[in-house]
């Protein structure tokens, strides 16, 4: 229950309990060895009326079918619920058609491609086979060629444990033909391939758009540029999941198959955003560092703002402005600085923090490198005329 969807499959079950007016007493068990060792005291306790669950092929599962105790369990398989025998158990599974519809429908609502491709996960699992037959299969009904990374080098039903080939990757990422869409088994596998797209200097999203699967801010919020994700509806899934298992308890049916099935929205960022012109991507950078280098903005902060990699906003900000972004904000900085020792008696321990420097040591250091003077000499020299003009106009003689 520790992760984006888990969260919100609890939501749903409370949804579903507040809506309905029922009142269940709810164990939780947050990892398979509690589940399995929660299951044994219950049912010796007798203390067991139902389970929802994501340990669709645990052992313990035989244990509630043997027993005749009704369970609930989530998958990505699109197809009816698994039942029969004394047993009373249904799964509420992900809509992967509605995934792969809704994966290819965003990215062929922002550009134009000439390719797509999956990336599944770095250990061969079913779920990320599923997702990557069905993006794979509506990319080819829309007419792209599609391409695919395993990391473990072929499908196989028993699961490698090799871990990730970061190296065939990114040779694989290479050789991809471009622009390409590009959606990944999970949100951490998208991330790294946005990491090795920077490496090979390959820039998202103008040559690949990738889009993540589950919405995990952990991923999304931190890759340069921010990720794209669907977010799988487990609020919808929690509260199938306990509208089924009520029915079940109460000694009915599981609700229709389709009915328990949920879908996907996109959350939309920066990693499939249409790829704006030169002068869009710069003139929100030159906003940004107006408005907050003085506040003390970075380069990562003009970045993030923009929305796009920093390869891609460095290297459009230095081919409209022959400078770079660094140069911009020291350069917005000393503007001000130079304005106050113009237009006001501060003195430079007050200057400093208005400016976006730590200290009078650091902007008086800036300030010398840049103009090759000191402060105190440059306002002396900018002042000297304005107090000679002053006092003639003092001495004038009255008419």
């Amino acid at each position: 229950m520790g992760g984006v969807f888990g969260q919100d499959v609890m939501d749903g079950i409370h949804d579903w309990l507040r809506e309905s007016g029922t009142s269940w007493r709810i164990r939780f068990a947050d990892s398979g060895s509690l589940f399995s060792s929660s299951l044994d005291w219950m049912v010796a306790e007798h203390a067991l009326d139902g389970v929802i669950t994501y340990y669709r092929g645990d052992i313990s599962l035989s244990t509630l079918r043997r027993i005749g105790i009704p369970y609930i369990t989530f998958g990505e398989y699109g197809g009816e619920p698994v039942s029969g025998g004394k047993g009373r158990f249904a799964s509420v599974d992900l809509d992967l058609p509605a995934l792969a519809r809704e994966a290819v429908g965003h990215f062929l609502s922002r550009a134009d491609f000439r390719s797509a491709a999956y990336v599944e996960n770095y250990f061969d699992h079913g779920w990320s086979r599923h997702r990557g037959d069905a993006a794979m299969a509506e990319f080819t009904r829309k007419g792209l060629t599609t391409s695919r990374f395993f990391h473990y080098g072929r499908p196989s039903s028993l699961g490698s444990k090799t871990g990730p080939d970061f190296a065939g990757l990114a040779a694989w990422l290479r050789c991809l033909e471009k622009p390409c869409a590009l959606v990944a088994a999970n949100d951490a596998t998208a991330a790294d391939v946005i990491r090795l797209c920077e490496a090979e200097g390959i820039v998202v999203p103008r040559d690949v758009a990738v889009l993540g699967i589950d919405d995990n801010p952990v991923f999304c919020r931190h890759t340069e540029p921010n990720l794209s994700s669907l977010r799988l509806d487990g609020r919808r899934a929690g509260a199938n999941a306990a509208r089924a298992l009520a029915a079940l308890m109460d000694g009915g049916p599981a609700p229709d198959s389709a009915s328990l099935r949920f879908g996907v929205s996109v959350s939309r960022r920066a990693s499939t955003a249409a790829t704006p012109s030169i002068g869009e991507i710069v003139q929100r950078a030159i906003d940004y560092i107006d408005a907050n280098a003085c506040r003390g903005a970075t380069l990562g902060d003009v970045v993030r703002h923009c929305g796009y990699s920093r390869t891609l906003v460095a290297m459009r900000f230095r081919q409209m402005t022959g400078r770079s972004i660094a140069r911009a904000i020291r350069e917005r900085r000393l503007d001000e600085a130079r304005r106050l020792l113009r237009e006001s008696s501060m003195g430079i321990e007050e200057i400093a923090p208005l400016c976006g420097y730590e200290s009078a040591s650091a902007l008086h250091r800036a300030f010398s490198r840049e103009t090759g003077t000191t402060m105190g000499a440059w306002r002396r020299t900018v002042a000297a005329p304005q107090g000679s003009a002053k006092s003639r106009k003092n001495n004038l003689p009255s008419p």
